[in-house]
């Protein structure tokens, strides 16, 4: 199936164009257009003003990225994206790209596959429903006007005190994050939207955010092979667009020990580049992060990342930021610190994705016609297919599920769909709604209520996303040591170190409402729960 998939992206030398078509538009760009190119900007507002319209138009950027505040409704981001690539040069539209990975980071809601996570489709072994998912979105994205995804996230979840991945990742393993990857970024391709792998060289094994410091990852070369940089390479060997660098720190790879990878020309130039023969686009994670923003500013950091074989810098907030950036770039290309040559070769880069995809070309619909196609949604049923073959049953001891509608059952869950669906069915459940991100004393009083109310309760089922409420099993288990309980994760496999060893647990690797629903099914025995854990838990 793989082979048949990565014929479909095509290998990058048989779909370039020959580099004198590429040329001839470098030829007819000045110096700001050639300098724009490589930024790649996020910005403020939801619609175009006057302000926003001098700043594209001064800065020229090559891709624009919207976020959560640009995206209000439906028809307004429909406008907004044609608004920003009327701007654009001429004959040289922009990427639009957005963070639509599924899981907690989502931007569209409506009108647009949302996967119930990476990991859930870890855990459904399955490169069909991978493939399918990234097409149904490419679909959606398309439509809409979007021409780059954010995503996949490729790193590999082996640290289970990792604070930023979790079910972002598609796995522990670096096979099975290679596999899944690589069928979710065809999928996407082939309805014409680039794919961005991040966040290279791989931010799994971390036990930091590099939003707010610097992580270091110490492995020497032979580990990094064998699982951090082993679903880059798969990807780039198959034609993926683009990587997004990480402000990780690699000391056995770097020029130095603490030279973050985003402006590493050992990584992005020696191993990218030079040994896996990668002319895709590389594109750096914000440049406003702690992580590197701390330790050379934003402009330099820009200039530091294209010297090192960056061809994007990412910069989304602050408009001070982004003149900082925009006005370091321009001097350093007068200045030929970036020479001409290691500027074209950049720009041949963007230009050749954006002709492989359709973008130099690409032709918008109405905003009307384009909410009409996507009422049509019959290719989002994919996201209810992924939800259902990824439940996985991890603990069943004494078998107490499928649960019986005899019993008296007690659900506490921060999810109302998975408790209403069981109380559907076992008449006499009793339901407490847990809040995410209540007050400690708020915790406390429900946890008071919880264990009054199992004392009437033959099993207690808990439905949790993370580790907020994981001491109700604990208080349940002290307060009835032979009281059955059940829990089902909706975030992390992992969650399950902090809760005790002798109950049932079952994973759904996603907390929207298909998750929800299909949790509730394998717990009432309607659905057999088909999924394998992609990580390994002690």
């Amino acid at each position: 199936f793989l082979s048949l998939l990565f014929f479909s992206v095509g290998a990058f030398a048989e779909q370039m164009p020959a580099h004198d078509e590429i040329d001839q538009i470098i030829q007819k760009m000045n110096f700001e257009e050639k300098v724009g190119q490589l930024l790649f900007v996020g910005f403020g507002g939801t619609e175009m003003d006057d302000t926003l319209a001098s700043f594209f138009k001064q800065k020229k950027p090559g891709g624009a990225a919207f976020f959560s505040r640009n995206i209000k409704k439906l028809p307004q981001t429909l406008k907004l994206i044609r608004d920003v690539q009327a701007l654009a040069p001429a004959g040289i539209p922009l990427f639009v790209s957005v963070d639509q990975e599924g899981a907690n980071v989502v931007r569209l809601q409506k009108y647009a596959t949302v996967i119930p996570s990476n990991m859930a489709i870890g855990a459904t072994r399955s490169e069909q429903l991978a493939f399918e998912a990234g097409k149904a979105l490419g679909k959606d994205l398309h439509l809409m006007g979007f021409n780059m995804n954010l995503a996949p996230v490729l790193d590999v979840a082996s640290n289970p005190q990792n604070p930023v991945i979790g079910i972002r990742a598609f796995s522990g393993n670096a096979d099975l994050v290679a596999q899944m990857g690589s069928a979710y970024v065809a999928g996407l391709q082939s309805e014409g939207v680039s794919a961005v792998a991040k966040h290279f060289p791989g931010h799994g094994d971390t036990r930091t955010d590099s939003h707010f410091e610097t992580p270091i990852l110490n492995h020497d070369r032979a580990r990094l092979n064998k699982v951090e940089l082993k679903p880059f390479k798969t990807v780039a060997d198959n034609g993926i667009d683009a990587m997004m660098t990480a402000h990780i720190v690699l000391p056995q790879i770097a020029e130095k020990s603490d030279l973050p990878a985003t402006i590493s020309k050992n990584l992005l130039t020696g191993i990218v580049r030079k040994e896996w023969g990668y002319e895709g686009l590389v594109v750096t994670d914000g440049l406003e992060m702690h992580g590197i923003v701390s330790r050379y500013g934003s402009g330099e950091a820009a200039v530091r990342a294209i010297e090192a074989g960056a061809d994007m810098v990412l910069i989304l907030w602050t408009v001070e930021k982004k003149n900082e950036v925009h006005n370091a770039l321009r001097k350093a290309v007068r200045e030929k610190r970036i020479s001409e040559q290691r500027l074209h070769e950049s720009l041949r880069r963007i230009l050749l994705v954006k002709k492989r995809r359709g973008i130099l070309k690409q032709k918008l619909f109405p905003v009307s016609q384009t909410l009409s196609k996507l009422k049509k949604g019959k290719h989002r049923l994919v996201v209810q297919q992924i939800a259902q073959k990824a439940l996985t049953m991890v603990e069943n001891p004494e078998q107490v599920m499928p649960l019986s509608k005899t019993k008296k059952i007690l659900v506490a869950s921060t999810e109302p769909t998975f408790m209403n669906t069981i109380a559907k069915s076992v008449p006499g459940t009793k339901i407490v709604r847990l809040r995410l991100g209540a007050s400690a004393k708020r915790k406390n009083t429900l946890a008071k209520q919880i264990v009054a109310s199992a004392a009437n309760a033959e099993i207690l089922v808990l439905g949790l996303l993370n580790a907020d409420y994981v001491h109700l099993a604990k208080e349940v288990r002290n307060a009835y040591p032979g009281k059955p309980i059940i829990v089902v994760s909706f975030g992390s496999p992992f969650l399950k170190a902090f809760l005790p060893k002798d109950i049932g647990y079952v994973c759904a690797y996603g907390f929207r409402r298909a998750s929800e629903v299909a949790a509730a099914e394998v717990l009432l025995g309607t659905r057999q729960a088909e999924g394998r854990l992609p990580i390994v838990l002690d």
